[in-house]
């Protein structure tokens, strides 16, 4: 039975640290209504991205998993420190994802290849 438990118990753990899917380095798929073209989302919980519509900013976020392909961001931009904007980011099926704001789309993102540091 203790043969049994241990590698049990491993594999619960390890499967409970796996990291969220939408970490990673994003390059955006066209044009999108804030003029994104990419983002970092770090496995620690933050994420960047820069936008140039309506007004040129640099986003700092943080994030947190809230499903299993769901993310909530909550950004502060660089033009007005003291707003706070949310969002959704949501790693679809296909390995593609979508990043909302107040349930609209915001813009269609691809994977790209990478460590997601932020600095």
């Amino acid at each position: 039975m203790k043969n049994f438990l241990l590698p049990a118990l491993f594999v619960i753990v390890l499967g409970a640290c796996s990291p969220h899917p939408g970490a990673g380095i994003w390059k955006a798929e066209g044009e999108n209504t804030l003029g994104i073209k990419g983002m970092t989302v770090a496995y620690e919980g933050k994420a960047i991205f820069s936008s140039s519509k309506p007004a040129p900013a640099t986003w700092h976020c943080f994030w947190n998993g809230t499903g299993r392909q769901t993310a909530k961001f909550d950004c502060t931009p660089s033009t007005n420190t003291d707003a706070e904007a949310h969002f959704t980011f949501t790693v679809r099926e296909d390995g593609t994802a979508e990043l909302r704001q107040q349930g609209k789309v915001v813009g269609l993102f691809v994977r790209e290849g990478g460590n997601p540091v932020i600095r």
